[in-house]
């Protein structure tokens, strides 16, 4: 029940739904950064939604699998092919023993996901698989596959595979929109940064990862320079610090911080943030606080009732 890793691609790590309720203790939640294409995967497999796939960011990924398996990718769009053939996303995909999946490099989006029926198996750490790299807990050894690693399937009992209609798979590009709710220092940063921050995209730099994006645009500063107590950080907090480049937290992100928080993308948004690639345009719109959770709720409820027990 072995996959083998001939090559493990830009980055590629063993996620689940992750660990909420330890950032009091500074482990942020972790877990797939594109909860939803994460979702699908699993659910095209057969899987419950938040069993541990692999999340492969960039592309590049090569596996060999040495039993015969079905496995469904989904998320960033790609060329993926099994021997050389091309294999469809978002669909289940039956391989066989000594077949190999090899991922080109993400034309759009950023993370894909790669589930197989039964799951996978790794390291559990405060309840979850899912791999935190700055502190080297969960996954295989806490870190990113390389060649040479195997990951073993969690169970080989057969499962049913399911379909989601394309009208439904999200579409994605290389400019990320994010609604957005004004952050507890908004009214500390002047005017023109206000109105920047809803009406001109930004540039995600190469210092993109798992834990944050630093972005690229014009200044966002403060009226004045602010001296604040550190406080708490969420994935999809924006943070602006003093060189007015503002850092936008992603799934591994610090839980405190001690820069002015302009914005925080709404919880229905959160999902395309494990999108944001190097080089992709962001833009933010404008969301007010009485309708992030209609918009949640909207949304959850379309979804759970395509993926049993699924929400954002």
């Amino acid at each position: 029940m072995t996959i083998s890793v001939l090559n493990g691609g830009t980055q590629t790590t063993v996620q689940d739904a992750g660990r909420p309720g330890f950032r009091h203790l500074g482990i942020p939640r972790s877990g797939a950064a594109d909860r939803l294409s994460f979702a699908i995967a699993n659910h095209l497999v057969g899987n419950p939604w938040d069993a541990p796939a692999l999340e492969c960011a960039l592309g590049g990924l090569h596996l060999r699998f040495d039993r015969p398996m079905v496995i469904a990718i989904s998320g960033a769009e790609q060329w993926a092919q099994v021997n050389g053939m091309n294999a469809p996303m978002n669909r289940a995909v039956a391989v066989e023993a000594g077949d190999i999946l090899t991922l080109s490099y993400a034309r759009e989006g950023c993370r894909s996901y790669i589930a197989v029926a039964g799951g996978l198996e790794a390291t559990e750490f405060m309840g979850s698989q899912s791999t935190y790299m700055p502190a080297q807990l969960g996954g295989i050894e806490g870190r990113a596959l390389k060649a040479g690693d195997e990951v073993e399937r969690a169970s080989d009992t057969p499962t049913t595979t399911n379909t989601i209609p394309a009208s439904y798979l999200p579409k994605l590009s290389n400019h990320i929109v994010l609604r957005a709710r004004s952050g507890p220092e908004w009214e500390l940063l002047d005017a023109h940064s206000r109105r920047y921050l809803f009406t001109t995209p930004f540039i995600a730099t190469p210092a993109t990862d798992r834990m944050g994006s630093r972005l690229r645009g014009d200044r966002i500063v403060t009226k004045e320079p602010l001296a604040m107590t550190s406080g708490p950080l969420l994935p999809g907090t924006l943070q602006c610090p003093p060189d007015g480049q503002p850092i936008l937290a992603l799934a591994d992100g610090h839980c405190t911080g001690g820069y002015a928080r302009g914005l925080h993308v709404i919880q229905a948004d959160q999902w395309l943030l494990g999108q944001i690639a190097p080089g992709a345009k962001v833009s933010f719109r404008r969301a007010f606080e009485a309708e992030a959770p209609e918009i949640l709720r909207v949304r959850n409820a379309v979804w759970s009732a395509i993926i049993p027990g699924f929400s954002f």
